[in-house]
């Protein structure tokens, strides 16, 4: 028996509603989900998990077959004139050691799950053209040459640059010598002709 104050919800197999308002599908689980190889898609293989019927919007999972869950998928759901969902949920799996996938799609409702696994043979991974990789390992070592070049020049740099340091540092050692005597000499000068001033004085005076 419905509490008071709350709409008298209405249900068949197929649709619940309340009258006068609206008609809701009940919650339900649809078809078990059919998981299939699209082919090579950026250095990976494209698998695609279709499933329809389900109600409300299911929530849809990839994982390994360690149980570890892949978050980067796209996903789209459509609703038809039922009001059921379908939805399709595209992986694209890179590592050729990954075997089996697992999608699932569970009732959020409910709480139930139905889920279909498939094998990825390591064939149908994307092979790397052997030029490719040469040209990997040349760019690599070319990029190492290149960084080794750089230090060492620029070590170069740095002792040139020193070396140009000690020797202005010694030109103005010099300089200031050279500076330092003039002046000694100057004073030296000085000191002589008062010398010579002084004694012309005393023999005037005698």
């Amino acid at each position: 028996m419905p509490s008071a104050g709350r709409p008298l919800e209405l249900c068949t197999h197929r649709h619940c509603w309340v009258p006068g308002l609206y008609i809701l599908p009940p919650a339900g689980v649809g078809s078990a989900p059919q998981v299939r190889i699209t082919g090579p898609e950026e250095d990976g293989v494209r698998v695609v998990c279709t499933a329809s019927g389900w109600f409300p919007k299911p929530q849809v999972q990839w994982r390994d077959l360690s149980g570890e869950k892949f978050l980067a998928f796209s996903e789209a759901h459509t609703q038809d004139a039922e009001g059921l969902f379908s939805v399709e949920a595209a992986l694209v799996v890179r590592d050729s050691s990954v075997g089996n996938m697992t999608c699932s799609i569970l009732n959020p409702v409910l709480g139930q799950e139905k889920a279909m696994a498939i094998f990825i043979p390591e064939p149908f991974f994307p092979q790397a053209s052997p030029w490719k990789v040469a040209f990997s390992v040349s760019l690599t070592v070319l990029v190492i040459l290149l960084l080794g070049a750089g230090c060492y020049t620029k070590r170069q740099h740095s002792m040139k640059m020193q070396v140009r340091g000690e020797k202005e540092t010694l030109c103005q050692t010099s300089e200031q010598d050279r500076q330092t005597k003039e002046e000694v000499l100057k004073d030296a000068a000085k000191l002589q002709e008062e010398l010579e001033r002084r004694k012309s004085a005393y023999l005037a005076g005698e």
